[in-house]
């Protein structure tokens, strides 16, 4: 519960949530158009929150 606290890993878990929707949008969707943009974007979204929960499961300096 008190990780909920932490900004990084709410920012970080909001943008894992959004990469993986468009990538899967991505894979489900049949059509050609847009799918570029949604790749690409999901991957940088994915990647961004993956490094944001990285970053807040690492112990603060005391």
């Amino acid at each position: 519960m008190k990780r909920l606290y932490d900004l990084r890993f709410v920012i970080g878990l909001f943008f894992v949530v959004i990469g993986v929707l468009l990538l899967g949008y991505v894979l489900l969707s049949g059509s050609a158009e847009g799918m570029s943009i949604n790749k690409w974007g999901g991957i940088l979204f994915l990647s961004f929150g993956i490094f944001m929960v990285a970053l807040s499961l690492k112990k603060p300096v005391e």
